[in-house]
């Protein structure tokens, strides 16, 4: 593994300077805790179930001293309130409190919600000093004060820190693959970047990441100087659920990555759980690890439906934004935007699953929107990719090629999403294997279908090789499909526009149950709003 170089203390004394400008904390109290009373009084916390949220104040009452167990003693809404605040959070079930007073010093807190108590109990899981308290034991002193340096392999629990700025000094694997499994948390409004080049974070197979930002304060994994692409190299994400690419027959299917031959990803266990992902930017990522070999800003390599990927943005990836390498991932919330390649990438066999995705294409840079394959070698190889999308809005440029290319055998299902702008055309099918595996029109298979969708670009649709019918009798012959302008003011439906009423809910339990089409209800349902990265 690389070591951080004297050369290069001078840039990474450089980013840290740049990113702690960037300051999601206002450092204001968030809460406050009465010793003659016991009570910890919480004046604003959000309450997140999905996209969906309340505002609260509470109070909680230390009612064991020992096991620093706190019980609900009162809450009543509120109206809802921007900026710093305490953040309950239903996936994890922890309540975070990004700043209190005590002494002359103040900390983060982390409070775990005790199941099955009632009254709601709560215990103290993390209590941080928000100063910078010097590096621990599993990193090195970085070039400037309040950095630390991560490097190589780390195989213990380790949890990553807002008061701190952490520099990835070359690869950086959690947990050794298949043992010495590990955990890394990582706590809102966290920074983690490169300092330059082959610099990136990887997640093997039994190990997970942790990544648990908030609306205001999200955790951000960047390059130094947050100027251009490619400046690190990405995320890594491997996991255990089932891929193809082995020869047929084999009963434990496990591939080497293509970009790094030395890990492995891929497995038999479809319900595999590598961690969380909520409210996390990654960006200026794509880094070449060896020639024409980039890495993806979040590549997921066989990674299991029990993971979760929550309002997350890619932005600025030299390479795509995120690609699946198999596996059965589920994902929600998805900002792509200035991405440099395809912004939704899939093949090896991916069954996953993704709702309410929004790329918006740079003017000046941008192939696809989508780029599908099954297999590039066997396009028939099972598992076949079949993933099922809703709820995506895909803006593409005039330099862009195609919204989506369906191709080398790939089945999906795509609902209520709109492509439009891209410079090539909006939907193309390529491939003799695609075709077979779509059927025809009027007696299509249901492996590669498209319904209550919307495409509005200057060529709609695209015949690839091996055509068995023409994509545009594909699309017209599929539910309430529409080639014609959205109606959207930047990428929200404008007044007027039929998208709000235009969609059909999915009818799956991982899908949230609503009708309209694109990655938004109307112009007031911005999801993208406080934690992402300007785009």
């Amino acid at each position: 593994m690389l070591l951080l170089k004297s050369a290069n203390a001078n840039l990474a004394a450089a980013a840290i300077s740049l990113l702690s400008a960037v300051s999601f904390s206002s450092h204001a109290d968030t809460a406050s805790f009465d010793p003659a009373t016991s009570i910890l009084d919480l004046p604003v916390v959000e309450l997140l179930d999905g996209k969906v949220s309340s505002t609260w104040s509470a109070q909680l009452k230390l009612v064991d001293p020992v096991n620093l167990e706190f019980e609900l003693a009162g809450a009543a809404p509120i109206a809802p309130v921007t900026g710093q605040r305490d953040v309950f959070d239903f996936t994890t079930n922890a309540l975070h409190i990004p700043a209190i007073t005590f002494g002359a010093a103040e900390y983060y807190a982390k409070l775990k919600m005790i199941p099955g108590s009632n009254p709601m109990r709560f215990s103290l899981d993390q209590f941080v000093n928000n100063e910078f308290q010097g590096c621990p034991a599993f990193s090195s002193d970085g070039p400037v004060s309040g950095s630390c340096v991560l490097s190589g392999e780390i195989k213990e629990d380790i949890t990553l820190t807002k008061n701190t700025q952490w520099i990835l000094s070359g690869g950086v694997f959690i947990g050794g693959d298949k043992v010495d499994n590990a955990t890394l948390t990582i706590n809102p409004g966290t920074k983690v970047f490169g300092q330059q080049g082959a610099d990136f974070l990887w997640i093997r197979r039994g190990s997970k990441i942790m990544s648990e930002g908030t609306p205001d304060n999200p955790v951000v994994m960047t390059g130094p100087l947050q100027q251009s692409a490619g400046e690190w190299g990405g995320l890594v994400i491997a996991g255990f659920a089932p891929v193809n690419g082995c020869n047929e027959g084999v009963a434990l299917c496990e591939v080497a990555f293509e970009a790094v031959t030395s890990e492995s990803y891929g497995g038999n266990e479809p319900n595999d759980n590598s961690g969380l992902l909520k409210y996390t930017q990654i960006l200026f990522a794509g880094f070449a690890v060896r020639p024409d070999e980039e890495l993806n800003g979040l590549t997921l390599t066989g990674v299991g439906a029990r993971t979760v990927i929550d309002f997350v943005q890619v932005h600025a990836g030299l390479d795509d934004g995120v690609e699946m390498f198999g596996g059965t991932v589920q994902m929600k919330h998805l900002v792509l935007t200035n991405i440099g390649d395809d912004s939704l990438d899939w093949g090896s066999g991916w069954k996953g699953k993704a709702q309410f995705v929004l790329v918006q294409q740079a003017a000046d840079d941008g192939d696809r929107g989508i780029e599908a394959d099954n297999n590039g070698d066997n396009p028939d190889l099972e598992p076949r990719s079949k993933p099922t999308l809703s709820n995506m809005t895909m803006i593409g440029s005039a330099v862009g090629s195609q919204g989506v290319l369906l191709r080398r055998g790939t089945g999906v299902n795509i609902w209520n999403s709109v492509f439009t702008g891209f410079g090539s055309s909006c939907l193309k099918l390529d491939g003799e294997a695609t075709y077979v595996n779509a059927g025809a029109p009027g007696d299509l298979t249901g492996e590669l279908t498209m319904v209550h969708s919307y495409v509005d670009c200057a060529t709609n649709f695209s015949d690839g090789k091996g055509a068995t019918f023409a994509v545009s009798d594909w699309f017209t012959s599929q539910m309430m499909n529409k080639a014609a302008d959205p109606l959207l003011i930047g990428y929200l439906p404008a007044p007027g526009s039929p998208l709000p009423t235009g969609g059909m809910p999915v009818g799956d339990n991982f899908f949230d149950s609503v009708s309209y089409v694109g990655a938004f209800a109307n112009a007031n349902d911005d999801w993208t709003k406080e934690w992402t990265f300007a785009f």
